[in-house]
């Protein structure tokens, strides 16, 4: 596969219209019957996984934030192997460590080809991942790991890639949940994209990150536009739990995210609804421009109670594997109490 190059993509120019919670879908066809991909319970009673990075091929493989042993809230990023429509296996691909900066909770990896350098010794791809020190939803930084193979192991680099905001209290929730797509992977370049989140409002972030240097680089970080980003209530919505994949065919950037308000019964801090917006190439890199609403995944696709932590089937290049479907993997969860224990995957594909 050719991989994309920001230099040589020729941008298109659209217009796009935004719409309301209670409008159809403007570009996608029908959900597809979900299908159920996994839940911890098959090697964990009771464990959870949820926050999937999902790369196609004969074997899939799925990339989950995942309780690290039977009924303990610990985190860590784990590979669960489908083929032929059942697991192959699933087991911790990367841990926390020891000590330092990410030693308590590992999650939300994304998983990418593209050439990398660490110690002089050479990658062809690259995890990035949440970590944290503490045990809570806070302190959260972004860090990135190296292989060689889709299956690891896994080595990563020693500092965060996306720090903590100096000067803000580590009881804030900070920087995490990110999700990368290849831009030229014999020049070691990706986009990045992530949540921040200090007091006010969740942002959406942007950068270029280059992997075949000394250390990586992180360069042109800005905001990604919440124009066109409405919540259930037909209100201004702000952006977390979300995940890109790119369309070179139509140089267009998509994107999965849950969708607010949170419900006021428990559990209060996970979505009822699921939604997949676009934008064009171009929007995406300035941080301008409006999202494009493409449909949403609720309780009457998913037929569950919350549908929540998305992600895109995607290459490993973070493009989609075929330019004529999407396919949404989401996580489901019954309603308190265990609803945490309760969290697994499904997947569901509409024309494009």
């Amino acid at each position: 596969m050719k991989a994309l190059s920001r230099l040589c993509v020729a941008f298109v120019v659209a217009t796009v219209v935004i719409l309301g919670p209670a409008a159809s879908a403007s570009g996608l066809g029908a959900w597809s019957t979900p299908t159920f991909v996994y839940a911890a319970s098959s090697i964990q009673s009771p464990g959870y996984s949820y926050a999937p990075s999902a790369i196609a091929g004969s074997t899939e493989r799925y990339y989950t934030c995942h309780s690290r042993v039977s009924g303990d809230v610990r985190d860590h990023a784990f590979l669960t192997k489908r083929s032929g429509g059942s697991v192959a296996s699933s087991a911790s691909a990367l841990a926390p460590s020891a000590s330092g900066w990410d030693s308590y909770h590992l999650c939300d990896p994304s998983v990418i080809r593209v050439n990398a350098t660490l110690g002089g010794q050479s990658y062809t791809h690259a995890m990035f991942y949440l970590a944290n020190d503490m045990n809570c939803s806070c302190h959260n930084q972004i860090g990135v790991a190296y292989s060689n193979s889709l299956d690891g192991p896994w080595v990563r680099y020693g500092s965060p890639l996306v720090p903590f905001k100096a000067g803000e209290p580590s009881s804030d929730w900070g920087a995490g949940q990110p999700s990368a797509t290849t831009i030229d992977a014999n020049s070691g370049t990706a986009v990045l994209t992530w949540t921040e989140g200090y007091g006010g409002p969740n942002k959406g972030k942007m950068a270029m990150v280059d992997l075949d240097g000394a250390a990586p680089v992180v360069t042109g970080v800005h905001d990604i536009t919440t124009s066109g980003l409405i919540d259930a209530n037909g209100n201004p919505d702000d952006l977390n739990n979300f995940d890109i994949v790119y369309s070179p065919q139509r140089d267009r950037f998509y994107m999965v995210r849950e969708r607010h308000p949170y419900p006021a019964s428990s559990p209060n801090y996970i979505s009822t609804a699921v939604e997949v917006l676009s934008t064009p190439g171009s929007d995406m890199w300035a941080g301008t421009g409006t999202w494009t609403v493409e449909g949403v995944i609720d309780s009457s696709v998913s037929g569950a109670a919350r549908t929540h932590n998305p992600g895109f089937l995607r290459t490993e290049y973070g493009t989609l594997p075929n330019e004529n479907e999407i396919t949404v993997v989401y996580t489901t969860a019954t309603l308190d109490p265990g609803s945490l224990w309760s969290y697994a995957l499904s997947r569901t594909t509409a024309a494009l």
